[in-house]
């Protein structure tokens, strides 16, 4: 059934590159058909990432410590480009005591901790460490291209591949990442990325082309992060929608593909497969309507594929779409769909949670 399901979208082959030959193996992949992709998705979507800057690292600590089971830092970073400079605040919480525990990097809606987004307390009790930053902290989400961190690299109107604020929040989590492996209260190799809404689109963004990243939980992304745009269910978010709303989100190329979606060279099964062999997880609500639970779960079906040419089972459900309840952790992408609107609540992360470490105890 999923077959046919995916045949009414008419994908890009993963495996089929422009001018090469068709990609058969992990090497293929990984010399071939991962580059292509990464390019493509930032030239034609999201818009190439600024150079690396390395920032200025100020420690402080925070008080606060949640009974006595956590530690908090404040970590500033200040960004210094063509005499001008930047500094971002992100909030560094980890169980007291903790030597090598998994890490969610989280992009999040709000400074507050703990957020409505972000139960802070359960994470801690899970075993992990958060360290989290606010959006508006990085650049805030408008078009102003002279705000926060792209104000360092943004001057005039933005053109063609030029970066948008999806990218620069992605750019944002790399930087923390640089940060936690300096850190001994991290695993090094169970760091994750995580973020909901729109920042699930910039996590996901983060997750396919940071590597060190071993794991992204993203949730409800919808249209333009883990969602199908070709032949999108009814009463779902379009190219058109988005991009008629938050253009700046992306980079002027990809207004080329609204009312247009069959032209687009990539779909966004392209973005989730740029996270393999890694683990990723997918979370969505029965009621966002709007951010196609079904397109998404389809998506996680397309892009399995490339797992497959690592010899892992990539996703694994049955042979039907999502109905509420589902979760499905057996592979290396997950899917959930719970009850519910459109909102990371604390089902979700406690999924995510146990879904990163069915995987870690392995």
């Amino acid at each position: 059934m999923l077959e046919k399901e995916l045949a009414k979208r008419s994908l890009p082959d993963l495996f089929c590159v422009p001018g090469k030959k068709t990609v058969t193996t992990k090497d293929d992949w990984e010399s071939i058909a991962r580059p292509y992709w990464r390019r493509i998705l930032l030239q034609e979507e999201y818009g190439m990432l600024p150079p690396v800057i390395e920032p200025e690292i100020c420690v402080k600590a925070n008080a606060i410590n949640f009974a006595g089971k956590a530690m908090w830092e404040e970590v500033s970073f200040k960004f210094k480009r063509n005499g001008k400079e930047h500094t971002v605040p992100a909030q560094l919480i980890y169980p007291k005591g903790a030597k090598g525990c998994p890490f969610f990097v989280y992009l999040d809606f709000y400074p507050e901790i703990p957020s409505i987004y972000l139960p802070v307390e359960e994470i801690i009790d899970g075993g992990f460490g958060i360290f989290t930053v606010c959006h508006k902290d990085v650049t805030k989400d408008n078009g102003d291209f002279t705000d926060g961190l792209a104000g360092l690299f943004r001057e005039g109107d933005r053109t063609f591949d030029d970066t948008g604020k999806i990218a620069y929040w992605a750019y944002m989590t790399s930087r923390m990442m640089d940060y936690l492996l300096t850190r001994e209260e991290a695993d090094k190799n169970a760091i994750g990325v995580a973020g909901h809404s729109r920042y699930g689109k910039a996590v996901l963004l983060a997750a396919a082309l940071d590597e060190r990243f071993s794991f992204v939980c993203s949730n409800e992304s919808g249209c333009s992060g883990a969602a199908l745009s070709r032949n999108r269910c009814k009463g779902a978010e379009a190219i058109r929608d988005i991009c008629g709303a938050v253009p700046y989100w992306f980079c002027p190329n990809y207004l080329k593909y609204v009312d247009n979606e069959d032209k687009q060279p990539f779909d966004q099964h392209c973005l989730l497969a740029l996270v393999a062999p890694r683990r990723a997880y997918i979370g969505t609500a029965v009621e966002d309507i709007w951010g196609d639970t079904e397109s998404q779960f389809l998506s996680c079906v397309a892009a399995s594929k490339a797992w497959n040419l690592y010899g892992k089972a990539g996703f694994v459900s049955p042979d039907r779409l999502p109905v509420c309840g589902d979760v499905f952790t057996d592979g290396e992408i997950g899917f959930h769909l719970r009850a519910g609107e459109h909102f990371l609540s604390r089902l979700d992360w406690q999924i995510y949670m146990q879904s990163v470490r069915k995987f870690l105890d392995k």
